[in-house]
């Protein structure tokens, strides 16, 4: 199917960005689509349409084709600075909380059963987070191990948590260490209900959808979730379906997940409410679910499948796509995303260079339908020829 006008909703995960910054990511991302494919992108600016949530127009023209998509950013970088701007000592203190919960309720071990990758990004912050705890309780108490008298604890215990401060700061900094507490303390915190402002978002997020949806003349609907974004895409999509069904009929409406996430929250027991979106979705909604997946990324449930996870018997399986960035994006790039987990992960959305299956460009602002190319074209690049013209 040919697309001529596509309406794209973006659901960013744990990040700080906000609308203006998604923005600028996307055109990076759009320059490369335009390099790759001899085209030109023309985008308007962001426009603000609520709390984190902004659209902006994109025009797109090939050597004989143009498309237009309005891609509408979802996104909870207010609520996730106000996590950032904690104390030290609340940041640390709800992430090994939320690493005790995880622990605890048996999560780890669901996780290791399903992608045991991931369990490498689970443990990271929490056994820095023990190095630190170690290293400051040995100094603390030192003097009370080597037997001195219990009078150096005056100025052993204000040594030790210096040190712990400064570990936590260099190299924790470095290592993402409490951006990293703070995930997963924000992951606990929607799982038990506790933020007030994740779930009036989920409202917003839910209203919004039932307007653009509403409102739009396009040809397809393209709804991506990266990372944890997948979470909130799914409860938006479940809350559409409850309320006004018909709006997910009426034309082909597709779910995107990029470095999914969904499961790190929906394999905790108490993640009851997610699990049932996830159902509601795969089972009784006619959106077509596609799961793109790599190796070389720690920061997502490779070689997983929903569904099956979760138990769940879908109208129609999730399409499962496993790729490799090495394929996608030029040598340099990938040697320095190799250097960084988190810009590794990050490559779901970075423009392709190299002309593949998977392309967010093309994904966004193409002149194909997402179902074609997850589908028909799947195993090779879109049948643009060199010159970017459609082919005969």
């Amino acid at each position: 199917m040919a697309v001529k006008k596509r309406l794209v909703i973006n659901f960013t995960g744990y990040e700080g960005l906000h609308p203006d910054a998604v923005r600028g990511r996307y055109l990076n991302s759009a320059a490369d689509f335009n390099s790759l494919w001899r085209a030109k992108t023309q985008a308007s600016r962001m426009s603000p349409q609520g709390q984190n949530i902004a659209s902006m127009q994109i025009k797109t023209s090939g050597a004989d084709w143009h498309t237009e998509t309005e891609f509408c950013q979802y996104g909870t970088a207010d609520i996730f600075d106000a996590y950032a701007a904690r104390n030290v000592a609340t940041r640390f203190a709800t992430g090994l909380m939320a690493f005790l919960d995880f622990l605890l309720t048996g999560t780890f071990w669901r996780y290791l059963g399903t992608s045991w990758r991931f369990c490498i990004f689970f443990m990271w912050p929490f056994a820095l987070a023990c190095f630190i705890t170690l290293v400051t309780i040995g100094v603390g108490l030192f003097p009370l191990f080597a037997g001195y008298n219990g009078l150096h604890l005056l100025w052993t215990i204000p040594l030790a948590l210096a040190i712990g401060r400064l570990l936590i700061r260099w190299p924790g900094e470095k290592l993402f260490f409490s951006y990293l507490l703070d995930d997963w303390a924000a992951a606990s915190d929607r799982i038990h209900r506790r933020n007030a402002s994740l779930l009036r978002r989920r409202q917003a997020f839910a209203d919004h959808l039932v307007e653009k949806l509403r409102g739009s003349d396009a040809d397809e609907v393209v709804i991506i979730g990266h990372s944890l974004g997948t979470v909130p895409a799914v409860e938006a999509i479940a809350d559409v379906w409850r309320n006004n069904p018909q709006l997910l009929k009426q034309k082909p409406v597709s779910l995107l997940a990029a470095g999914s996430c969904l499961l790190m929250i929906a394999l905790h027991p108490r993640a009851t409410g997610l699990r049932e979106d996830v159902r509601v979705v795969l089972q009784d909604t006619p959106i077509l679910w596609a799961e793109f997946q790599t190796i070389n990324d720690i920061v997502h449930f490779y070689k997983s499948d929903p569904a099956a996870a979760l138990g769940i018997k879908p109208r129609s399986e999730p399409i499962i796509r496993r790729i490799r960035f090495k394929h996608i994006h030029g040598a340099k790039r990938y040697a320095r995303a190799k250097q960084n987990f988190f810009k590794m992960h990050l490559l779901f959305l970075k423009g392709a260079q190299i002309r593949n299956p998977y392309d967010i460009g093309m994904f966004v602002q193409g002149p194909f339908s997402f179902k074609d190319l997850v589908t028909t074209y799947h195993a090779s690049a879109p049948p643009l020829d060199e010159v970017g013209k459609l082919a005969a």
